[in-house]
């Protein structure tokens, strides 16, 4: 009862505690990010490198795991309702949708300099981005999932199996064939 009689105090509730985690998690990789960004219109791939090793940090630092927890939770409880709740955002929520606004055209920017203008469809760039960002965002939530439940039973430990680096170079090579698809795609189109 104290740990509640605590975050109330300090948060206000379990929403502010939520909000609180979120954005600390936020700033610290804010900084590293930025390195990513200031790379894309030189060197794209090495900007989409650069931001898969960060995402795969995740995977090995059990404390991002959570954090990647709170980001499956916050998938999972958005309301259908969405609509409804804009007209009661809040200050949080503004910074929230500016952020996510300025990240989107951030990446719009970096998978079209993977693709090359001509490929790079609506269609082809939320793709793209799935694609990588899902096998990021979520390897953490699987491995912990099967070194807890299987009990290092199942078929992917990543800590043991593979190494952060290996991982990026399989998830990049995922990356390029889908690139080089999607680039031969629009090439067979002209022909």
């Amino acid at each position: 009862n104290r740990n509640i009689a605590a975050i109330n105090y300090y948060f206000g509730d379990k929403q502010g505690f939520y909000s609180a985690v979120k954005e600390h998690a936020l700033g610290i990789r804010q900084k590293a990010m930025d390195r990513c960004w200031e790379l894309v219109e030189t060197d794209p791939w090495g900007a989409l490198r650069m931001q898969i090793e960060l995402m795969l940090d995740e995977t090995f630092d059990d404390t991002m795991f959570q954090v990647s927890w709170l980001f499956l939770r916050e998938l999972l409880d958005q309301d259908e309702n969405a609509d409804k709740k804009k007209s009661e955002e809040t200050l949080y929520d503004l910074q929230t949708d500016a952020r996510r606004k300025l990240y989107i055209e951030r990446m719009t920017r970096l998978l079209t300099g993977l693709l090359g203008p001509e490929a790079a469809t609506s269609d082809n760039l939320s793709l793209l981005h799935y694609t990588y960002h899902s096998l990021c965002r979520f390897l953490p939530i699987k491995t912990q999932w099967e070194a807890r439940v299987l009990q290092g039973k199942g078929r992917f430990i990543m800590k043991a199996n593979y190494d952060k680096a290996t991982l990026a170079d399989y998830i990049m090579g995922i990356v390029r064939h889908a690139v080089e698809e999607m680039q031969k795609k629009v090439r067979d189109k002209k022909n």
